[in-house]
């Protein structure tokens, strides 16, 4: 077919009267399976809350069938694209010009999944500076595919539509993608036996077979592939050895609300109840949750505290489990709570409710196997730890018990269980680390890195090798382990339930001849909304005593004011960890107690930052005894410049994803004193971005009592911090490894 024919004929396919596109579109663009999608009540539409990426109308849209939707891993639901043209989107200022144009093109465009693998992965897009749209599969044009250099087909199944379409992408020289969240490409699974949710939707074998086999006619005429997950990425690669991992990911919006619900939760307090919750959003996971059932069952009856929180859809109420199936849930039918589905956007708060999420999976089905890890991240945003199914992608993202438990047989499943029912601390200390485990790997910023690797690989052989080294030297990309936290308490806490954009996080240790000017220095900062957290690493002057008496006196200024004492004294690293971990902002500015902010430093430093900027310092000033340099952080910004040394201060605003990505700073008292340097250089070997903002934003105290003077530059010690860092970063060459006098220090 030439291309004049190509367009005429998708022009005419477009310009069919909309009762026979409903009919085409039924068998040609979905698949011909009787539709199974809940009647609920239209939420508002959803965005990117910085990058908003309209969706457009499809007029008469069919319903999208039992498979595609009730296999989509999560709960809730996406309403149909909101009546909008599909302007392009404008990458923001702080990015380099577009260089890609990419078309995504939603197969199920009612369904969640196109939440996470076209709206979230356009935003991607965007933050790497390349120029997104989406669309629904039957309403892309050949004004689209003309526009378009790379076009992402997700769930999208062979048709005559989608071959004009194909047909058109070449010959504009379009680089063309298949996308999929589940092993939907491999006719041969579908059955009974090995998806059980083929039986529970109530479809047959064939239809199910006839999608995948349209979905892998797709993916065969495609040049690449994409999977949320190594399993499934490795499946694919039998037929397309091109193929990447881009995780399902989480969104600014969703982390936000995640957050606030665990912060009004923790703020009202318990009500004496703990409750289990199995976010299921699809009436597939029948043999799944027969793995739990009798024990969930057992552990209620025992307990008559325990809840197990299940879903049902609106209007009719009717279960999204087949309850009939369960019987041993019967006797404690008392003790299930009931909640109706909700919409995407809604899920954080729902999710919030839980105390224990739970996500079992039948570990022997190659078909659960490839299942992303959703149910685990949602729910450690919204600070509930999970118990899992040890899949191949839950084990590569759980510390097992530390940020998650793995429970494949009955015992393990009771085991695990009874050790969160009974211990909430564990409960909180899991979910910690569950939620600093995932703000990297599953969170926007990896993932607009992970998309503009993958796009510059197509631009030719050469891009494709620079592209390439990139992607062998990062592997997995995952983070470098999860922070260490030392033990710690709280001695005041107050949250008026604002959303602040930066946490100060002042760290002291027998300081009480400076804290006072340090904790002045913040109050004045020209930020409306701030955050402080203040962490006692074990004083045994009368610091605490002046830091609740003046936390008391001016808690009115603060929207979060929090202050921690370690159990026995962590070190600088572990003290401001403990900071960290209670920082619900954005950014947070490190402040040692004998240094001062100047007013502006909040406010100009977040001024300097976008999304995907890890950290942002600024020029100090010194003050205090004389030193020979009158300033500090007055070179700008270049990773490679920490080779020979450091030359930024700790006193950064420093973005809390980054934070986590790096594992958090060193946790070392016998090595304290680079926990800063070595946090840059961690930065350096994720490829994440500083910037410099040249003002003198901070005062920068010398005195022979600061533990630059009587710590890190004494000749042992100094030895010992010199020998850690190296061997945490074996790129650097340090130019200055002995300890300085007290006159070189600065």
């Amino acid at each position: 077919m030439s291309r004049a024919e190509g367009l005429n004929a998708l022009r005419d396919f477009l310009s069919t009267p909309a009762g026979f596109l409903r009919s085409l579109a039924r068998t040609m663009v979905r698949g011909s399976m009787a539709p199974f999608v809940p009647d609920l009540p239209t939420p508002p539409a959803l965005k990117e809350p910085d990058i908003v990426i309209p969706a457009p109308v499809v007029p008469d849209q069919p319903e999208p069938p039992a498979l595609a939707h009730a296999l989509i891993e999560n709960s809730g639901k996406l309403p149909p694209p909101s009546q909008a043209d599909n302007t392009l989107l404008s990458p923001p200022t702080t990015l380099r010009s577009p260089r890609r144009k990419v078309l995504f093109v939603a197969g199920e465009p009612e369904s969640p999944g196109v939440q996470y693998r076209c709206i979230r992965n356009a935003a991607a897009c965007v933050r790497a500076g390349h120029e997104p749209r989406w669309k629904p599969c039957a309403d892309v044009t050949p004004d689209d595919l003309s526009w378009a250099d790379t076009v992402i087909l997700w769930r999208v199944e062979f048709s005559g539509h989608v071959d004009i379409l194909l047909q058109l992408a070449r010959e504009n020289g379009a680089d063309i993608i298949f996308d999929t969240d589940d092993i939907t490409f491999l006719p041969h699974l579908a059955r009974f036996d090995i998806i059980d949710g083929i039986r529970s939707i109530g479809a047959t074998e064939q239809r199910i077979e006839t999608v995948f086999t349209e979905m892998r006619r797709t993916m065969m005429r495609s040049d690449l592939c994409l999977a949320p997950t190594d399993t499934l990425a490795g499946l694919m690669r039998i037929n397309k050895p091109l193929t990447y991992t881009a995780p399902n990911t989480f969104d600014a919006d969703s982390l936000r609300r995640s957050r606030m619900a665990m912060r009004k939760k923790h703020w009202v307090g318990s009500d004496g109840l703990v409750r289990i919750g199995y976010a299921t959003g699809s009436r597939t996971h029948q043999r799944d949750f027969a793995r739990v059932a009798g024990i969930l069952a057992k552990l209620m009856l025992e307990r008559a505290d325990v809840r197990l929180v299940l879903f049902r859809e609106p209007g009719n109420h009717r279960p999204v489990l087949l309850m009939n199936e369960f019987p041993e849930l019967a006797p404690v039918a008392d003790q299930i709570e009931w909640r109706d589905m909700v919409p995407l956007p809604d899920l954080p708060e729902e999710t919030a409710r839980f105390d224990i999420s739970i996500a079992p999976l039948e570990t022997g089905s190659l078909f659960c196997n490839a299942k992303s890890e959703l149910k685990f991240f949602e729910a450690a945003l919204a600070g509930v730890p999970s118990i899992v199914s040890p899949t191949t992608p839950f084990r590569q993202c759980i510390v097992e018990g530390v940020s998650g438990f793995l429970a494949d047989t009955p015992e393990e499943w009771e085991t695990a269980l009874r050790a969160l029912v009974e211990n909430p601390d564990l409960r909180r200390r899991m979910a910690d680390a569950a939620y600093h485990g995932s703000l990297w790997y599953f969170g926007p910023q990896r993932q607009a890195l992970v998309f503009d690797s993958i796009l510059e690989g197509l631009d030719g052989e050469q891009a494709a090798a620079r592209a390439s080294e990139l992607q062998i030297a990062r592997g997995a990309y995952r983070g470098k382990g999860l922070p260490d936290v030392p033990p710690h308490e709280v001695l005041f806490h107050q949250d008026r339930m604002d959303e602040a954009a930066v946490t100060v996080i002042i760290t002291s240790y027998n300081y009480e001849t400076f804290i006072l000017e340090a904790l002045d220095s913040v109050r004045t900062q020209t930020v409306a909304v701030l955050d402080l957290v203040v962490v006692d690493d074990g004083s045994s002057d009368d610091s605490i005593a002046l830091i609740t008496t003046w936390m008391t006196q001016h808690s009115g200024r603060f929207n979060r004011l929090i202050l921690l004492k370690t159990t026995m004294n962590a070190g600088l690293g572990g003290a401001r960890n403990c900071g960290v971990t209670h920082a619900e902002t954005p950014f947070f500015l490190p402040l040692d107690a004998d240094n001062r902010l100047l007013p502006d430093a909040c406010a100009s430093l977040l001024a300097a930052t976008n999304e995907m900027t890890a950290y942002a310092y600024p020029i100090l000033e010194q003050f205090g005894e004389p030193t020979r340099h009158k300033v500090l952080g007055d070179k700008p910004y270049h990773p490679m410049q920490l080779v020979a040394g450091n030359y930024i201060d700790a006193m950064a605003l420093v973005a809390k994803w980054a934070w986590a990505a790096a594992g958090g700073y060193y946790v070392s008292r016998s090595a304290m004193g680079w926990e800063d340097y070595d946090l840059w250089c961690s930065f350096a070997e994720l490829g994440l971005q500083g910037t410099h903002v040249p003002e003198i934003l901070a005062e920068y105290r010398v005195h022979r009592t600061s533990m630059t003077s009587s710590v890190t530059e004494q000749d042992a010690h100094k030895q010992r911090v010199v020998e850690l860092v190296e061997s945490r970063h074996d790129w650097i060459k340090l130019v200055q490894k002995a300890a300085k006098n007290r006159e070189q220090v600065s």
